[in-house]
């Protein structure tokens, strides 16, 4: 069964109005049906209703939709401007596979997509995980930012401060997702062998 990963990045807006000091993250998972009785056709299947990914142009067995947004106000100080307030939030949408398996249908056909199914989970739970590092990272490093000696120019140095972590985040994905797609058939293998050990041994 091939496996494709895929991931959604979305840019940073900074906005003036007041907020909380504090980032949030909401998290939304939704599943899209997978029909099939062999190996053959839960393969097919995957490809034809996978979620699709404008990046790659192709179907998924599985995606997380990264967004990030917030707001940043300044406040006067001695030394010109600085950062009062940070409100920076992360939006995650998860899109996965579920298959409800007919009556007559293999063991083997059971435990392997069991396997799959497991890891395409966790890969796209790394990918919410590397999200979520970033954006603590960004938030401090904003609220870490010295006074300028004007607002505009402190907001200046937001913006560039908040491009420069949008990027190490989207290359952390990438690297990541190039990681996982060099190394997927060994990892499956491996962990279709440790399924099958706990299996017998159960």
């Amino acid at each position: 069964m091939t496996l494709k990963l895929g991931l959604f990045v979305a840019s940073l807006a900074i906005l003036l109005p007041a907020g909380a000091d504090a980032a949030s993250i909401r998290e939304k998972t939704t599943y899209f049906a997978v029909r099939g009785s062999t190996l053959a056709e839960l393969d097919h299947d995957l490809n034809r209703r996978g979620p699709f990914v404008s990046e790659t142009g192709i179907r998924h067995p599985g995606a997380t939709e990264v967004k990030f947004d917030g707001q940043v106000t300044y406040k006067a100080t001695p030394d010109g401007c600085a950062v009062d307030k940070t409100n920076l939030s992360l939006d995650l949408e998860m899109t996965l596979p579920r298959w409800v398996p007919p009556k007559r249908v293999s063991a083997r056909t059971r435990l392997i997509w069991d396997t799959l199914e497991k890891d395409i989970k966790r890969h796209e739970n790394h990918h919410a995980a590397i999200a979520k590092r970033w954006l603590k990272r960004m938030e401090m490093a904003i609220r870490n930012l010295r006074a300028e000696s004007s607002c505009s120019q402190m907001e200046a140095v937001v913006k560039n401060v908040t491009a420069r972590y949008l990027a190490g985040h989207e290359r952390a994905q990438i690297e990541f997702d190039t990681i996982e797609g060099r190394e997927v058939n060994m990892r499956l293998r491996r962990a279709l062998a440790r399924a099958m050990d706990e299996q017998a041994g159960g």
